[in-house]
């Protein structure tokens, strides 16, 4: 094995601050980072799959829904992350290009499905558009934090 790059990681254990899940469109990486460290979350497991709540949303896959909720689970466990912090974002190619009319709801729907399975995890739900990040309100149901 050849080292090509050499960096310093930190080999301690972390506790995260949030367990995050976004969308992996790299559109949007700058301004979630810049948003976690102002919201004061340093240190966090990211969860970065394509249209970030949909797959907890969609009732059309049990698999992916319980891959994604297996995932937050882990980052309990080992990371003792207290928060989940949804994020969809505007023109999400994995519902086509849709906007906040569509992505919204399914923050709320994924953030019901994790707070079904996992009642002592605080969520939030953020939606980011081109100019920022917008929190969004909670459902009539489920617990949320806004």
């Amino acid at each position: 094995m050849e080292k090509v790059f050499h960096f310093d990681s930190p080999s301690g254990h972390y506790r995260a601050d949030a367990c995050v899940i976004s969308c992996y469109d790299a559109r949007f990486d700058l301004v979630v980072r810049k948003f976690l460290k102002r919201s004061g979350v340093a240190v966090y497991d990211h969860v970065k799959i394509p249209g970030s709540a949909k797959a907890l949303a969609a009732t059309d896959s049990d698999v992916t829904r319980d891959f994604v909720l297996e995932m937050v689970r882990i980052s309990m466990r080992l990371h003792h992350a207290p928060r989940l912090l949804l994020i969809g974002h505007n023109q999400c190619g994995a519902y086509g290009g849709a906007g906040a009319d569509i992505i919204v709801p399914d923050l709320f729907r994924a953030a019901l499905v994790v707070s079904t399975a996992e009642p002592s995890l605080a969520i939030e739900c953020y939606f980011a558009d081109f100019d920022g990040i917008y929190r969004c309100g909670p459902p009539a149901a489920g617990k949320m934090s806004a």
